[in-house]
């Protein structure tokens, strides 16, 4: 069943019902733009648990990675002339108007992980807090700005 809204003129799919020609997502990883790679990594690593490969370099692309969780973060120096994120776009602070979630199976946990590490690391954290929608949840800002939401259900 198609929903058609004579207001504003869109076009409602029900879940169930296959989009022609559409293709399948198999996955969603962000790619932050830093300016310290090792920097990232170490904030990443020790905050979140989120692991780079065995071998790499803070001159390049790193994918960190925990469970299903995919993060690349690569020096924004490295981005090729005309890509959509030009240096006067990166002048200010990144990730305005964006948040990062990652849901957690202990938010409590993941809070004192990530508390005892962000400051050392670079970034900081704020409080954890139970939210009027049934979840249970702090936020990391890393040490270029980004906006990261830790989150799980209130047990």
């Amino acid at each position: 069943m198609r929903l058609r809204s004579t207001i504003i003129g869109w076009v409602s799919i029900p879940v169930n019902e296959p989009r022609a020609g559409a293709s399948t997502l198999v996955g969603l990883r962000f790619e932050l733009f830093v300016q310290d790679v090792e920097r990232s990594v170490r904030f990443y690593s020790s905050t979140l648990g989120l692991e780079p490969p065995t071998t790499w370099s803070p001159d390049g692309y790193v994918s960190l990675s925990a469970g299903v969780v995919k993060i690349g973060v690569q020096h924004l120096a490295n981005l090729p002339a005309g890509h959509h994120f030009s240096p006067g776009r990166l002048a200010g602070p990144r990730g305005v108007g964006l948040e990062i979630v990652v849901e957690v199976d202990d938010v409590d946990l993941a809070y004192a992980t990530a508390a005892a590490y962000a400051e050392r690391c670079g970034g900081s954290v704020e409080p954890l807090d139970d939210q009027p929608w049934g979840l249970r949840d702090f936020r990391l800002v890393d040490p270029d700005g980004y906006y990261v939401r830790v989150s799980s259900h209130r047990r």
